[in-house]
């Protein structure tokens, strides 16, 4: 399921407003494919400084007002802002935050978007604010994650790299230990294909059981990056393996940066 209609007509209005301090991060990044478990009915700007958040919020009102939406802002800090935005019998929710230049990879052109957050940066975030804060939103996204793009275990061995004070284990460990949540909120989701909870809580502790499972195998000292292929693409490592010592250890950095692929 793709990103709703009206968020895509807004993430375009935007998008000339955009450039590397200022792009589109969160769930946004991982919904765009149509093939997506959900629909993501809210739009998020990143910034790498509390300045471009100000900056992008003067902006991106005056272009949405002068196009014909109505804005209304709530939640006023330095380093976050949020509004409801709305047009006709459309409403959507815009969020502006101050976030870490820590990435793997660095921000990317997008036809549609202008900037946005690399795809796996935003898989890595969605893990560590998971075992933050539980949402059942993100539960999903996760487990859409686990069985369609990266092994969680991979992901959260990566995820550990952007927050030090969390190991691998400690992050899956706390988004189990969060996972309590009641139908009702499920049912408030635009799913792509009806779910029960039961089922989703069954797929969300097999990946968390899967995750624990493959970093216990990995080497502690490599604890923080992503396993690339030749090809430079995120993988899930299978430690034992012969080619495990041949894939690419990928750390993040400020403002990421993309491999060194070398080829023979």
């Amino acid at each position: 399921m793709p990103i709703a209609q009206f968020e895509r007509e807004v993430l375009r209005l935007l998008a000339a407003n955009r450039h590397p301090g200022s792009f589109v991060g969160g769930a946004t990044v991982l919904l765009n494919a149509p093939q997506s478990p959900r629909a993501s009915r809210d739009v998020d700007y990143f910034h790498d400084s509390v300045e471009n958040v100000a900056r992008s919020v003067s902006q991106d009102v005056a272009t949405l007002q002068t196009a014909g939406y109505t804005v209304e802002l709530t939640g006023r800090h330095d380093v976050f802002q949020r509004a409801v935005v709305s047009r006709e019998d459309n409403l959507t929710k815009i969020e502006w935050v101050c976030d870490s230049a820590f990435r793997f990879f660095p921000v990317e052109q997008d036809p549609e978007m202008g900037w946005r957050l690399n795809f796996w940066d935003a898989a890595t975030n969605k893990v560590l604010a998971l075992a933050g804060r539980s949402k059942i939103r993100r539960l999903v996204d996760v487990v859409h994650l686990h069985e369609h793009h990266l092994h969680l275990g991979a992901l959260a061995w990566a995820a550990a790299g952007k927050d030090p004070g969390l190991s691998p284990e400690a992050i899956i460990s706390w988004a189990k230990r969060n996972a309590v949540y009641q139908p009702e909120e499920l049912a408030q989701l635009e799913m792509e294909r009806p779910i029960s909870l039961r089922e989703l809580k069954e797929r969300w502790f097999e990946a968390a059981r899967a995750a624990l499972e493959l970093i216990e195998q990995l080497p502690p000292d490599e604890v923080g990056c992503l396993y690339l292929n030749s090809d430079g693409q995120p993988i899930c490592p299978v430690p034992k393996s012969s080619e495990f010592h041949q894939l690419i250890r990928h750390y993040g950095r400020e403002k990421g940066a993309w491999p060194r692929l070398l080829r023979e």
